[in-house]
């Protein structure tokens, strides 16, 4: 029975998980997205709404919070002034899950956690046309 337990152990001692989760949040916020297993991403998900919640916020004890996690003031200013900056208007649902594929070697399902409005922007630039030599004269 699970009385009482939660999160997922992934096969990790305590010290191991809180490593992988770490520099899993330090990549999503650095590149925007990060390709992971599903029970990954949902371990990582509710950490990471936490996280860019207080980003926007934005005052002392949301960049003391945040810096607790990191330990790197250079980083967590950044990652305040970007969150912060493309999500003035929102205080919820900043991630998305996209299911990538099946990993070939153990058949575990693969999942693209990422910002939302950072995938909207990838999206716009893919579908401009590109214009050739010929129409620019």
């Amino acid at each position: 029975m699970r009385h009482r337990i939660f999160g997922r152990r992934l096969n990790r001692t305590h010290n191991q998980r809180q490593a992988l989760f770490r520099s899993l949040l330090r990549s999503l916020f650095t590149h925007g997205a990060v390709t992971t297993t599903a029970a990954k991403a949902k371990s990582i998900s509710n950490s990471a709404e936490k996280i860019a919640t207080l980003a926007v916020k934005n005052n002392l004890t949301s960049f003391r919070r945040i810096n607790k996690i990191f330990n790197n003031r250079q980083f967590v200013a950044e990652l305040i002034t970007r969150i912060n900056t493309t999500f003035t208007d929102q205080n919820s649902n900043f991630f998305r899950f996209d299911n990538v594929g099946y990993r070939q070697g153990d058949n575990s399902l693969q999942v693209k956690l990422s910002l939302t409005k950072a995938y909207s922007k990838l999206e716009e630039k893919k579908t401009k046309k590109k214009v050739t030599k010929e129409e620019a004269k």
